[in-house]
């Protein structure tokens, strides 16, 4: 495939000086050079921090750099050679931390894998992986179930960590590995592996990670990151988003993904931040007004949640009349003047909130911009961001900018987009003509990205990583285009565009995204099907039973009634696009529509061909996912357990 048509932006980083291991500006390229950076920058001040049985577990940079290395002699002790794969297993820890540095520090690869996969899901990425050793969660041992033909010694750690006897777990009884605790690895650290730690070379383009995703071209693959490729985006994301050494974060999206895993693992100890980790949702907001971070990295479905659940407890609290007011005072000043006065009348919120939030982040799939109007209104600022774990991850992002938030409708105005290229990254069009997308004549085509950031490619799927490639170019699989500010506008994936028989194609996400800000729909997707040799593109919609009930104002929620309501809702919100776009019918259904873990997207594969409505199934699904999505008053800790808000 050929460039048709390259609008590129930033500009490549300079050729690195390997000798020195740092990059032109001095940054460093590899994980031991951040680590020995923030040891002498940062010393004692506070680098990672949680909260256990009420109890603050904290660790400051010096003593995350000599924790990790330690544990990287105790590794080298226990047999771990330059290039050997380790597991990674667990919920997000200061143990998890020093676990993934110890790692690399010692010249491994981490493998992070997410802790609530099925037992045969976790099992066929530490085999694919060959991984030698496995650090595991005590919470996750029990959840292996197959033999693992690599493994030789597990590492557990964690609240009972040190429990040996017992163990449950198939594979445990099979395969018969050595178990640790974290604490019998640190304590294997001898001179001699001490100096072999020491002596080993880690180098920029050494793989740092493997990490497991659906790729850029479906199935299941292990993206390849080197320490280069971390490095690169950490420099990338702290030159166009302000973090800085007073930024507190609160992280509670699980590491295993490379979106929070760079925050976490490069960007936050780069600019010398605070981190404070949070395992259990129900207790966000107990942790902002704790910390009163600076800075919040979440997930749209995150923050849907959020918003949701503040609207409820404002609700529960008998103020909702005077909330809305709020909202249209904020709203109606904002449209007159261009000043944001949410700060000012919704202080008890952001109070609630650590009064400190400067914004939030937003990563990991498409935030719905009717989500950002919503916090935006509140005076809270969600700016978005966009990548791939094959770019390590980040790729694009919207710049932050107090003055264009509080004093205009700049970002009211451009919600859609998740912003500009990253310093050292490209990004480029190309023509997809297998759906017909030419680039000279529709102005939007296939993403494509270059820059330090990118993987070498697939774990042993030369294949894959051809077919992921236009030259030295990164197909992202994402449709878009790019405006005159330089601005990402992303319109689909390129495998689901559905071309219609008359060659004009539809865009789901486009027509999901319009259709999303209906309040009688939860969830909806949009499919394509051949209905009499033609292709059409259908939604499948789950609907809003409160609302529903609501607007049937005491009627019966039939199938038919539920439907016409429906109806109405799709032909009010598709009414400004091209006729073409809109579906030629849709479905409903009584479930929820599936979505991936734990990032909450749609999952388009899993979509079925045909669906059912019957009311009464529907009434137990909601009461499920209101029942997921509750937050409980209080729980044995004996902390307040309300969502933000």
């Amino acid at each position: 495939m050929v460039l048709s048509k390259l609008k590129a932006l930033g500009a490549p980083a300079e050729s690195d000086n390997h000798s020195t291991l740092r990059s032109a500006d001095g940054a460093p390229l590899t994980f031991p050079g951040l680590l020995e950076d923030n040891r002498r920058t940062w010393g004692d001040k506070v680098a990672i921090q949680q909260k256990i049985r009420r109890e603050w577990q904290r660790m400051s940079y010096a003593e995350v750099y000599r924790r990790s290395y330690e544990l990287a002699a105790g590794l080298a002790a226990i047999g771990l050679e330059q290039g050997d794969r380790v597991a990674l297993v667990g919920e997000n820890s200061i143990d998890w931390v020093c676990a993934y540095y110890a790692i690399v520090v010692a010249g491994g690869v981490a493998v992070p894998i997410y802790y609530d996969l099925k037992p045969s899901e976790v099992s066929e990425m530490v085999e694919r992986a060959e991984a030698k050793l496995a650090f595991i969660s005590a919470k996750g041992l029990p959840k292996f179930e197959s033999g693992l033909s690599h493994v030789q010694s597990i590492i557990t750690f964690g609240e009972g960590a040190g429990a040996r006897e017992g163990v449950p777990g198939g594979f445990l009884r099979r395969s018969k590995p050595e178990i640790l605790t974290i604490d019998d690895a640190l304590g294997r650290a001898t001179v001699d592996s001490r100096r072999k730690v020491a002596a080993t070379a880690v180098r920029p383009d050494d793989l740092a990670s493997i990490v497991f995703t659906s790729g850029t071209t479906g199935g299941m693959k292990g993206v390849m990151l080197t320490h280069r490729n971390f490095m690169a985006n950490m420099v990338s994301v702290r030159n166009s988003i302000p973090f800085n050494e007073k930024d507190r974060i609160v992280m509670v999206l699980p590491m295993h993904h490379a979106f929070p895993f760079t925050v976490s693992m490069a960007v936050a100890p780069g600019i010398g931040g605070e981190l404070t980790f949070e395992n259990d949702l129900r207790r966000i907001r107990d942790r902002m007004a704790e910390v009163k971070p600076t800075i919040f990295i979440g997930v749209p479905a995150l923050f849907e949640v959020m918003y949701r659940n503040i609207v409820h407890g404002i609700e529960v609290q008998g103020r909702l009349d005077t909330f809305e007011k709020g909202l249209r005072v904020a709203e109606a000043t904002k449209k007159r003047t261009g000043v944001n006065i949410g700060r000012i009348v919704f202080r008890e919120l952001h109070k609630r909130l650590g009064g400190s939030l400067r914004f939030m982040v937003s990563g990991g799939a498409a935030l719905n911009p009717q989500v950002g109007l919503k916090f935006a209104r509140l005076g809270i600022p969600v700016i978005q961001g966009w990548g791939l774990t094959e770019s390590a991850p980040v790729l694009t992002d919207q710049r932050w900018s107090p003055r264009k938030f509080y004093m205009s409708n700049y970002y009211e105005e451009h919600f859609g987009t998740v912003g500009q290229a990253v310093p050292g990254v490209e990004i480029g069009l190309i023509d997809v003509p297998e759906k017909e997308l030419y680039v000279h004549l529709h102005g939007e085509g296939e993403l494509v990205a270059r820059g330090d950031n990118i993987s070498p490619g697939y774990w042993k799927s030369e294949d894959a990583t051809k077919a992921s490639r236009v030259g030295e170019w990164l197909r992202t699989g994402d449709v878009g285009y790019l405006d005159d500010e330089g601005n990402v506008w992303i319109t689909g994936r390129s495998k689901f565009v559905i071309v219609l028989d008359s060659g004009e194609k539809v865009h789901p996400d486009e027509l999901e995204e319009k259709l999303q800000r209906s309040p009688l729909i939860t969830d909806v997707a949009i499919i394509g099907r051949k209905m009499r040799g033609k292709a059409q593109a259908w939604a499948v919609v789950y609907p809003n039973r409160d609302e529903i009930l609501t607007r049937l104002a005491g009627q019966q929620a039939t199938e038919d009634a539920v439907r016409r309501l429906i109806s109405a809702e799709i032909d009010a919100h598709t009414a400004d696009i091209a006729a073409y776009k809109h579906p030629t019918d849709f479905m409903l259904t009584d479930i929820p529509l599936p979505r991936t873990v734990p990032l909450r997207k749609i999952a388009r594969g899993q979509i079925a061909d045909s669906y059912t409505f019957d009311p009464k199934n529907w009434e137990q699904s909601w009461a499920d996912l209101l029942a997921a999505a509750a937050i409980p008053a209080g729980d044995d800790d004996g902390e307040e357990t309300a969502a933000a808000g």
